[in-house]
């Protein structure tokens, strides 16, 4: 007799996109994401994200695109076991152009969120899959801290002229299982931006 209920893993038979497309940040607090019911106890995709009650635009509840180098962006997951304690450890690497103080700026407001409440990411693949990471908000209740921040960023401004200019921000944080897909389109991610 099993003493879990082990589920298969099946796909569509076809080509696999590998890269990042698109990547937005936001603050974990503000957003609330919809998880249909477990069927058969097979945890559902995300299919809806919505602000929470008293968070508003105008004070700032909004996802934000970050621009990186075109096809300079990778999210990596790494698995650990500590007896039955399993951890995923996942990392996201964007080259962000030109050091500038804009740069400045925007790593210091990542550098306060990921110690003050974390780094929501929703980010899109090549293939048009969604994934949502640092989330805290499920139905309507929270869920164990997922918290995200920047570690382990490095930069450089080259030595010659033809050389990049780069920043490469990384993106990390653990937790106790792979990233739930989004199954809304991108364009739902867009209009809360």
């Amino acid at each position: 007799m099993l003493c879990f209920n082990p589920t298969g893993y099946t796909r569509a038979c076809g080509g696999v996109t590998g890269g990042v497309s698109d990547v937005a940040i936001f603050d974990p607090a503000d957003f609330d994401f919809t998880q249909a019911a477990d069927v058969d106890g097979v945890k559902q995709p995300y299919s809806a994200v919505a602000l929470r009650d008293g968070a508003t635009a105008a004070d700032g509840a909004k996802m934000y695109v970050i621009n990186f180098q075109d096809e300079e962006a990778e999210k990596t997951t790494n698995q650990a076991v500590t007896g039955c304690t399993v951890t995923y450890t996942h990392e996201w690497i964007l080259s962000l152009p030109d050091n500038s103080q804009g740069l400045t700026t925007f790593l210091e407001s990542i550098d306060a969120g990921g110690c003050c409440c974390g780094i929501g990411i929703a980010y899109r693949m090549n293939s048009g899959k969604i994934f949502i990471a640092g989330e805290k908000y499920v139905n309507g209740s929270a869920i164990p801290k997922f918290r995200i921040k920047q570690d382990g960023s490095d930069g450089t401004t080259g030595k010659l002229m033809s050389d990049e200019n780069v920043y490469n921000l990384h993106l990390k944080g653990t937790y106790s299982r792979n990233l739930y897909e989004y199954s809304g389109t991108w364009d739902s991610i867009v209009a809360l931006m």
